[in-house]
């Protein structure tokens, strides 16, 4: 029997400098799952984040470029553009957003291919809230410091 390696069910590996707009911790969630997505948003603005969802890659990249969030979370399987060409259109559109891949997917040719696309992180679904949470607030705050070579915990 052949065993397979998985990805770790968190991995942040390269913080952009600076959020766009650090006043605001606006968060962009782009996946074609409605429950999940739902209930991802709540959690984010229960934690006082300004959240805003949508369901394809294209609107991901159409919104990211209108409202500018300081982080947005993908799926990496999406209709109408997946997570993958998502991120390198937006990557194109602004280097300081914080872009983490937000996925089912476990195989490790999958991080790979996601920190080769510009991604800054890999958070396997189902995803410990709580956590995510916590870097997203280390994120935003590190950014209205002075410090901006902080760390963010992962934990």
């Amino acid at each position: 029997m052949q065993r397979h390696n998985r990805v770790p069910s968190q991995a942040l590996w390269q913080i952009p400098p600076r959020a766009t707009r650090p006043d605001e911790p606006r968060v962009l969630i782009a996946d074609d799952d409605l429950e999940a997505t739902r209930a991802i948003c709540l959690a984010l603005e229960d934690a006082e984040f300004t959240v805003r969802a949508v369901h394809t890659g294209l609107d991901a990249v159409s919104l990211a470029r209108k409202w500018r969030p300081g982080v947005v979370l993908l799926d990496l399987v999406m209709p109408l553009g997946d997570g993958w060409e998502a991120a390198e259109a937006i990557r194109a559109i602004d280097l300081s957003m914080l872009l983490i891949a937000h996925t089912s997917r476990t195989d490790p040719e999958d991080l790979t291919r996601a920190q080769q696309t510009g991604f800054n992180g890999y958070f396997v679904k189902p995803t410990e809230l709580d956590g995510m949470i916590t870097m997203l607030r280390d994120y935003f705050s590190m950014h209205e410091g002075k410090d901006d070579q902080a760390s963010v915990r992962l934990r």
